[in-house]
């Protein structure tokens, strides 16, 4: 199983394509060669590398377009349907929790006091439904004031030099007592006061009834309260504060039944009991929070069939977003596919209602760095390998300094052409600071940036298929495809990944055309399967887009991943014994398995180091145009020449 916390281990595949054809391939001056490889050990070249095939480009006809303009222009073209919290606050404060983030959702026995007040999931469910309900009152026009709760990262700093660049600035640094209790002076032309705001507080009780904290989360948005727990509730009281609410002895079950009127159906919070994350911006939006669990991390699943319930009362082709803990994906993840949703992991991400505000004006125009297939000299005879790295489609990986550092801005990256899976649909939407950051310094051209998954993660097969969700899969497949090539086309990405529970399926296919129905300039697909990710075999699924042009989707064949053994030697001496030229291989890099301390494209260049010089590196969006002018030459040149 995979899990999508950025500690653990997203699963991941290799993927090897072996397709022969009569082209022999080769692009000058960006190849890399592999090494002296134990076929090669004196590193001269293939005696085979001029090719024995003569595939000239053809002249661009007269009326051809350039490349590089094949962008529609910025625009609202459907593509947005996470929640958008439309405001622009004048200043903000910046919330501390004052307890470390190690302790942050700790649940704490004892009652709150003056020296332990500021500890553990109590405190910190205050310090959230605070954020949630002061940035609600934001979005309603109640208040120019916001709260960024306190985060280290140089994603979350990027978004929040933009919100300083909109707005007056941070107000100051306070904790949640303070800003429930002072009166402020008139700072530069506002009041920064903020606790006339909440009108009370709802009853929790993380310790006898776990999941009422995310029952007073949904009351919370609806009573402009904040969360106690029993704990510290003489503490709150104590300041003047009533009790609006009790939730702590109340089901979830209890809590949609009374609360579905008043939630927001177009998104849903997914997060475990005993945790606080994503509750200011569920009560901020005014969403539903489901947990699986009764108590954290069992794998019982007591609410599975609340869960359907939930799922089936969504608006079709909505955003789940968070995680479970201690639950297999067949129980969450697969659900909400079958219910026609997405996923996004996004457990441990923060500030989501401001780095979201107003984000449809906030688009920005970033183009990706593409090869230009013209560019492409497709007359050498080679075992092409092209390199990619998993886990884009976890949000909180992506804006983190780990996948900048240690991933994203490796060397290595470059001189290995990889290529990164990223959520970049999501990242439009939650945070388009970063997005435009991470395509400004996108490696190179040739480390292909591919949409994965197109909007959150799910099966391509098994979504909508279950509850009311399954007489419309034509027509929700359509509105996510159509999301998809919007955002694509805006921003010039040509290549698309995804997954299925079984590649082979006919349904899969069907998922696929819709895709490619949706997107004429969408040059290819490369997709796994869940469980195993090699299901597919190595087969290349072939598709007809609306233009007549035959699109290639490439599934996996093998694995490299070093739990299971998958090292880049022993795949490196996989590759050298199956593959004969010319080949075409894509090899997926499990983004969090090490060897020897390295990772990512570190470990692509120890697994090419080991291939001889019959093998060269290309990039993803490249390998793809050498297997369509491998599988249909006439076709391909046809379609060079409309472009320049």
């Amino acid at each position: 199983m995979k899990s999508h916390h950025i500690f653990c281990a997203f699963a991941a595949a290799l993927l090897i394509v072996s397709a022969c054809g009569p082209a022999s391939l080769y692009e000058e001056n960006r190849e890399i060669t592999g090494g002296t490889g134990k076929s090669n050990p004196d590193g001269k070249k293939d005696p085979e590398g001029g090719g024995s095939a003569n595939v000239s480009v053809p002249e661009s006809n007269p009326d051809a377009v350039a490349y590089s303009s094949l962008i529609d222009p910025l625009s609202d073209a459907g593509q947005f349907f996470i929640p958008e919290p439309s405001f622009t606050p004048e200043a903000y404060w910046t919330l501390t929790y004052n307890n470390g983030y190690g302790s942050r959702n700790n649940v704490r026995t004892a009652s709150g006091t003056a020296s332990n007040k500021f500890t553990g999931l109590q405190h910190y469910l205050l310090v959230q439904s605070l954020a949630g309900v002061v940035n609600k009152a934001c979005i309603e026009g109640k208040s120019d004031i916001a709260i960024w709760l306190e985060i280290s990262g140089k994603g979350y700093a990027q978004e929040k030099a933009a919100l300083d660049a909109e707005c007056k600035g941070q107000i100051g640094v306070q904790n949640v007592y303070e800003l429930l209790t002072k009166e402020y002076s008139v700072w530069n032309g506002v009041n920064p006061t903020v606790k006339q705001l909440i009108k009370g507080y709802v009853l929790c009780d993380v310790v006898g009834n776990p999941e009422s904290a995310n029952c007073a989360a949904v009351a919370a948005h609806v009573y402009d309260a904040v969360i106690v727990d029993k704990t510290d509730e003489s503490l709150v009281s104590a300041l003047g504060y009533k009790k609006l609410y009790d939730c702590s002895t109340m089901s979830l079950s209890q809590a949609f039944d009374e609360f579905k009127n008043k939630c927001n159906n177009t998104a849903l919070v997914l997060m475990p009991v005993a945790t606080g994350e994503w509750r200011d911006y569920a009560i901020a939006n005014k969403l539903f929070i489901m947990n699986l669990n009764k108590q954290y991390a069992s794998g019982r699943a007591e609410n599975a069939s609340l869960f359907s319930t939930v799922l089936d009362w969504l608006k079709p082709c909505s955003q789940v977003l968070g995680w479970e803990q201690g639950c297999g994906e067949d129980v969450f993840v697969n659900r909400v596919s079958r219910h026609g949703h997405m996923v996004l992991a996004a457990d441990w991400s923060y500030n989501h209602t401001l780095t979201s505000r107003n984000y449809k004006s906030r688009q920005s125009s970033a183009v990706v760095k593409s090869v230009n297939p013209r560019s492409i000299d497709y007359n050498l005879k080679k075992n092409f390998v092209s390199y990619f790295l998993t886990d884009g489609d976890n949000y909180q990986f992506i804006i983190t300094d780990n996948f900048e550092s240690n991933y994203y801005c490796l060397p290595s990256a470059s001189t290995t052409r990889t290529a990164f899976e990223i959520g970049t649909q999501s990242l439009t939407q939650l945070a388009p600071t970063r997005f435009q950051y991470l395509v400004d310094h996108q490696p190179s051209e040739d480390c292909t940036i591919m949409e994965t998954f197109g909007g959150g993660y799910y099966y391509v097969d098994t979504f909508s298929t279950e509850g009311s969700a399954a007489s419309n899969r034509s027509a929700n497949l359509k509105t996510i495809a159509e999301r998809t090539a919007a955002h694509m086309r805006q921003h010039g990405i040509k290549v698309l990944h995804v997954m299925a529970q079984d590649l082979s399926s006919s349904r899969t296919k069907e998922a696929l055309q819709a895709f490619v129905d949706a997107n004429d300039r969408l040059e290819g697909i490369t997709a796994v399967q869940y469980s195993p990710y090699t299901g597919g075999a190595g087969e290349i699924i072939w598709l007809k887009n609306k233009a007549g042009y035959d699109i290639p989707c490439i599934t996996a064949k093998y694995m490299l991943w070093k739990d299971l053994g998958l090292t880049p030697e022993t795949v490196a001496d996989d590759i050298s014994g199956k593959e004969s030229a010319p080949s075409y291989s894509a090899v997926c890099l499990h983004a969090w398995s090490e060897f020897g301390g390295r990772r990512s494209s570190d470990n692509a260049t120890m697994c090419h180091a080991r291939l001889n010089a019959s093998f060269k590196a290309v990039s993803i969006q490249e390998l793809i145009w050498r297997v369509r002018m491998s599988h249909n030459p006439q076709q391909t040149k046809q379609y060079l020449k409309t472009i320049k």
